[in-house]
Order: structure tokens, then sequence, then C-alpha cells
């Protein structure tokens, strides 16, 4: 990732792959995995390669409109969460220093 310029810096984009930055990706990925195992689960052979597609084409829909709208929601979805659920105790959040 290298910024074009200085002064405009939401040209700054991430690598991407069909429209979606690499972790987006393996989340789509991970949604038509589900897609393929769950059939299998419940015992509905029919729907394992439908269930896989769907999945994996919804996921990646749904993640590309939000990409669209939001360059940064590939870091607001997965590190978002590990930073709460990796808390031991309290934390506090300052304000950069203000009182």
């Amino acid at each position: 990732m290298k910024a074009a310029s200085a002064v405009l810096i939401q040209v700054q984009r991430q690598m991407t792959l069909i429209g979606l930055p690499i972790p987006l990706l393996l989340v789509a990925g991970l949604a038509g995995v589900l897609g393929f195992v769950l059939p299998v689960v419940f015992d509905f052979p029919v729907l394992v390669i439908p269930g896989g597609i769907v999945g994996f084409v919804g996921a990646w829909i749904y993640l590309v409109k939000h990409q669209r709208i939001n360059p940064n929601y590939d870091r607001d979805l997965l590190v978002t969460p590990m930073f709460w659920g990796s808390r031991k105790g309290e934390r506090l959040l300052t304000t950069g220093g203000r009182k």
C-alpha cells in the first residue's frame, strides 16, 4: 500500500482481489465453507454446492457494499472485537491528553 499523494490521503487503498481486501475475502470464503458444511451436518446433501455458492456470493456482496461505504470496514469488523475481547480487566480509554 503506497500513498499516491501527501495531501490526498484518501487515495491510499489496500490491495484487493475481486473487490475485497484479503482479510474480507477470507471472511467471505469462511461463509462459503459454512455453506458447504451446514447442509452436511443437517443431512441435506442436495444443498451442499448451492449453499456454498450462495454463502460466498452473499457474503461477498454484503462485504463489498460495506467496504465501498467505509474503506476501513475490514479493520472495523476484525480488529475491534480483538481489542474488546482481549481485555482481562478494566480498560481506560484516554482522549489524547485532554483533561
